[in-house]
């Protein structure tokens, strides 16, 4: 068993678009959160240091939030970021704190690999959650790209 989520997939753009996608907040709504959720209250920007949030809401009404600190930039090549799960929803206290690194590696011109790591995710349930999670929202960035 591992304490880690390992994603990687090849995305449809340069690195730098795909660090413009994963870092600026006029992008980030258009991609975060999964399925159908929207993302009406946030300050969701990985281009700077610091406290970042989002709150996440669901077609059902169901809203959650997650928050964190980014704690490592380095344009356009890596992001490294805390994230914890608000309990018993948005003004709920913090959760357990994890971590997320995201290597941005250009494969050419228009191909950038993007390798993204979850780390302390502690369960099986927690693993399997954030992997579905994860790649639903690879899904929404890829289509955004290309």
């Amino acid at each position: 068993m591992t304490d880690v989520v390992t994603l990687e997939r090849t995305m449809p753009a340069s690195a730098i678009r795909v660090f413009e996608m994963l870092s600026q907040p006029h992008n980030m709504v258009r991609w975060w959160g999964h399925d159908d959720m929207i993302v009406p209250e946030h300050n969701l920007d990985f281009s700077n240091l610091g406290p970042w949030y989002s709150i996440m809401e669901s077609p059902d009404g169901t809203r959650r939030k997650v928050s964190g600190d980014v704690i490592d930039v380095i344009p356009p090549k890596f992001i490294a970021f805390t994230w914890a799960w608000h309990e018993g929803g948005p003004d709920g206290p913090r959760g357990a704190e994890t971590k997320v690194t995201i290597e941005i590696n250009e494969v050419d011109a228009k191909r950038a690999k993007m390798v993204l790591r979850h780390f302390d995710l502690g369960s099986d349930s927690a693993r399997t959650g954030h992997t579905k999670g994860w790649l639903a929202i690879f899904d929404k960035l890829e289509n955004g790209l290309a």
